[in-house]
This record gives structure tokens, sequence and C-alpha cells, in this order.
């Protein structure tokens, strides 16, 4: 599934340096450095309290580094997220829509916020309900959707604003396969198209489909995986040092 066919950029879209992060006193991420170029899809993986949620948090400007430094754009990422809120799409496995309202509705509200008439939702979103086959559901009350359809809508909002950079954690967490290859095969075009995307998760397979590297992140940086387009190893690369680190501890 994967593209080497990325656009050519001199610019990173984020650059993290010597990032740490604490919290209560507790350190939670030591001497992160991270480059993210455009089309490139980055995987994160690594132990439950390893850190990978609290990085994607650091990136999306919601939380500040203790140490280091955060940059999207060229910009302070948190800077980024008060005064260009939207460059930045985060999308979790709590899709966080308000269950009262239509998925529909749900959109229309939450590019409101962002300046977009309902109008200008309707045809920004259109092509994705289509493609992530929302067309029967969107309207739906999302008390009434299934988990993968509250999921789409959760997608669909965070790429309203075709953000450059989007950020997934575990965004197929408990989803069926069949919709979690949906899911995975929009966000591929998506980086193909010249998104950098991240992606938290712990489904190695889907990793070693979609993703051009991925680090492997307890705390620090353990290791890092590139994979060639093509590759016909079974067990992959990036099961393979998973379970050497595992061994190692």
């Amino acid at each position: 599934m994967k593209s080497n066919k990325h656009p050519s950029t001199s610019a990173p879209v984020a650059v993290l340096e010597k990032v740490e992060r604490s919290f209560g006193g507790k350190r939670v991420l030591s001497q992160i450095n991270i480059t993210l170029s455009h089309g490139e899809m980055l995987g994160i993986i690594g132990p439950n309290g390893g850190g990978k949620s609290t990085l994607l948090l650091l990136m999306a400007g919601l939380l500040r580094p203790t140490g280091g430094s955060v940059h999207v754009n060229g910009i302070d990422a948190y800077s980024l997220s008060l005064g260009a809120a939207g460059s930045v799409g985060l999308v979790t496995a709590r899709p966080g829509l308000y269950p009262l309202l239509s998925g529909r509705e749900n959109l229309h509200h939450f590019g409101g916020l962002f300046g977009l008439s309902k109008d200008q939702v309707d045809e920004k979103a259109g092509t994705l309900i289509r493609t992530l086959e929302l067309n029967n559901q969107i309207d739906l009350r999302v008390d009434q959707m299934s988990t993968g359809m509250r999921q789409k809508v959760s997608l669909i909002r965070a790429l309203l604003l075709s953000p450059v950079l989007l950020l997934l954690d575990e965004p197929t967490a408990n989803l069926d396969p069949l919709v979690a290859a949906l899911l995975y095969s929009e966000i591929r075009k998506r980086a193909d198209g010249g998104q950098a995307c991240v992606l938290v998760t712990h489904d190695l397979t889907a990793a070693e489909s979609i993703c051009d590297r991925v680090l492997l992140i307890d705390g620090c940086v353990k290791r890092e995986i590139r994979f060639a387009e093509k590759r016909a190893v079974v067990p992959g690369p990036l099961q393979a040092a998973w379970k050497e680190e595992v061994a190692i501890k």
C-alpha cells in the first residue's frame, strides 16, 4: 500500500529536538529527536505507558514539553495550536463526538468552529463520506452509530481543514478488520497526497503495511525501522525488532 512518490519539499513538517516530558516529577519521555517530512507516514509502537500518546499530544500542541522543543511548520507546536488551530488533526480511539447530534451535525458544528459554512463542510466531507461508506449512516445520531461509524466520522472531522500534520492514536482500536482496513487505506492516501502522518498503533502488521518507517518508543527512541517499498520477509523486520526488545526486558 505504500508509495515512495511523495511531494518533495525542503522544509520538514515537524521537528522534535531533545524533547523531554515529565508528570509530577516522573519522566515519561527523554531525549526524543524526530524529523517528519511531507508525505511521510511514521509509525509509533511501544509498550503501554511508554509515552506514545504523550508524544502525540506534544506534537498536537496540547502539551508543552518539559525540555527541548516541538515545531510544526517551523512554529512552536503549542503556539500553533492557539493561533492556527486546524493545522494539526488528531484522531484517537475515543471519537469525542456529541452523542445526541447526527454525524453530519457534528461535522457542521466542528467545521463552524473554524469558520466553515454548512455548505463548505458538506462539500469537503462529501468525498470522504462516500469513500468511507457512510452515505446511509451519516445522518444517524451518534449514539445510534456503531463504533466503526463513529470512528469514521472522527477521521472526517480531523480532515475537514486538510491539516498539514495528521496524528492518529490507535484509530482502529475495537474496529472490525474491514473497517480498520478502510481507515488505514484512506490514511495512506493522505500521506501519498503530501500530508505528514503519525500513527500510534499496537497492530504491527498494519504498521509494516502502511508506514514508511516506525519508531519503537519506551520513554525514549529505542530503535528505528525503515521499510523498503517491497518486502517478502515473514515475519517482517518490525515484528523481529519488537521480539528483540521484549526479550531484552
